[in-house]
């Protein structure tokens, strides 16, 4: 199984996870796959709209690297905080995005402050290259989501 050891460029870096898609008491499927993937990493809980200044604020106010989840909305916020982040596209994100032109050019800030792009599955991937090109080719990563197998049985 993928987890936080499977990318040790990431090991000794200051992280937070910034996802509005984690598990909860309400929802605990939900983003199972992120919190397996980083383990005890600490987590911002966002709402898509509610809470974005608020969200924004404690942003400003840490440090270390934030690990922002969709490119809406913790890729802008990431963005807006100043702090190094790594923008993972997970999909439906990049199939919203990339069809427009004018979100496309809207959100090349925010891909351009980026350290790191990582896509999570080869669509992604291949749909933001149709419309974007080879201009992030050298930050761009792929990998897929964490299986466990144990879960099928």
């Amino acid at each position: 199984m993928m987890n936080a050891e499977s990318y040790p460029e990431f090991k000794d870096l200051d992280l937070l996870i910034l996802t509005h898609n984690y598990p909860t008491e309400q929802s605990p499927n939900s983003g199972i796959w992120i919190k397996r993937l980083w383990g005890d990493k600490p987590v911002m809980l966002i709402g898509r709209f509610k809470g974005f200044l608020t969200a924004l604020r404690k942003l400003r106010k840490g440090r270390g690297t934030v690990i922002a989840y969709w490119m809406f909305p913790a890729g802008i916020l990431a963005y807006l905080s100043g702090r190094p982040y790594i923008l993972n596209c997970v999909g439906l994100d990049v199939f919203m995005i990339c069809p427009s032109s004018i979100l496309s050019f809207l959100f090349r800030p925010v891909l351009n402050k980026a350290v790191k792009l990582v896509f999570i599955g080869g669509h992604p991937k291949n749909v933001f290259e149709k419309r974007y090109g080879d201009r992030y080719k050298n930050k761009s990563h792929l990998i897929y989501l964490p299986v466990d197998g144990r879960e099928f049985n």
